[in-house]
């Protein structure tokens, strides 16, 4: 009879850990303020309509697949495909670059490699970050930065690049031999602590959690309003289902939602926002399917525009 008690202890046990580790990631019943929608719009709110942007478009670099539980905790529907991806917002004073996903050792490493890899598609991202007003990151992970911190032409990017001290003391773990190119490595950091407006129509704010730098970005064009979310979901069914990351994936990739509590605060807070305003476009950078679908409804364009000239270098 002992011997069957102890079987019950050690499974009670095992399931316990089981929720702790795969589970146990929902989001808390109240987030407020934390998006604050209508403080991004108020600091827009005065900008001119024909200096707006105009279209936001995706350049999808790679993918790779992971299995859903993986992905949001909870999810057991097979497998997710992640895409690594970079992002444009078309502007008539300028376009501004989101993230610079991976390069080709990157995926292949990230993905034992399993992943596939389009070289022209991230050749035309280093083509257009040397010819846009502004570059920005939503986080200093490896998946997001290659185009910057391996970029061939640092000395064209790093005047256009807008980065929070956070993103890039990030850096150089992922630049050639562990060092940024010194133009890079010297550039005038950005403070986001507060939401900042950067452009006509976008505006920035630090919205550490997933990672120290990671940061929200909102942009209003002629159409639509859009928010950036990088990495805080992988994927949009953590914010429709208020699921976060298990924490199992928290051992497996060291520096992935340190700050997990504020990470499930966010959630709760997006899926607030985009329930109250439901024509809000959210964009998570690794939802292949969510993305597609955008660029199928017309939300996104797939392919970075060439502007008529490049802008100038920001003073």
């Amino acid at each position: 009879m002992k011997w069957l008690v102890g079987i019950a202890i050690v499974l009670a046990a095992l399931g316990a850990f089981f929720w702790w580790a795969a589970l146990d990631a929902g989001a808390p019943p109240e987030a407020n303020g934390i998006v604050d929608i209508a403080a991004y719009r108020e600091l827009v709110a005065n900008d001119a309509p024909e200096t707006l942007p105009t279209a936001v478009n995706v350049e999808f670099v790679g993918e790779s697949n992971a299995p859903s539980f993986a992905v949001e905790s909870g999810a057991f529907d097979g497998q997710r495909t992640l895409s690594y991806n970079s992002f444009q917002i078309v502007a008539p004073g300028g376009d501004t670059i989101i993230d610079g996903a991976v390069d080709r050792a990157t995926l292949d490493q990230m993905s034992q490699g399993k992943g596939s890899f389009n070289e022209q598609t991230y050749d035309d991202v280093l083509a257009a970050m040397t010819r846009a007003q502004r570059v920005m990151i939503t986080h200093e992970h490896l998946d997001h930065v290659m185009a910057i911190a391996r970029h061939p032409e640092p000395a064209a990017i790093a005047p256009r690049l807008e980065l929070t001290s956070a993103q890039l003391n990030g850096l150089p773990v992922h630049a050639p031999n562990g060092q940024l190119a010194p133009e890079i490595a010297n550039i005038a950091t950005v403070d986001l602590t507060r939401p900042q407006r950067l452009a006509p129509g976008v505006v920035a704010v630090a919205m550490p959690g997933h990672s120290p730098g990671t940061v929200l970005i909102y942009a209003r064009t002629t159409t639509r309003e859009y928010l950036f979310i990088g990495d805080i979901a992988w994927v949009m069914g953590s914010v429709e289902h208020l699921r976060g990351r298990p924490r199992f994936v928290t051992w497996l990739m060291p520096g992935v939602d340190p700050g997990r509590p504020e990470v499930l605060r966010q959630l709760r807070a997006l899926h607030d926002v985009a329930e109250a305003n439901p024509e809000l476009v959210l964009l998570p950078a690794h939802d292949d399917a969510h993305l597609r679908d955008l660029v199928a409804a017309g939300a996104l364009s797939e392919g970075f525009t060439r502007p008529a000239a490049t802008a100038p270098i920001p003073e």
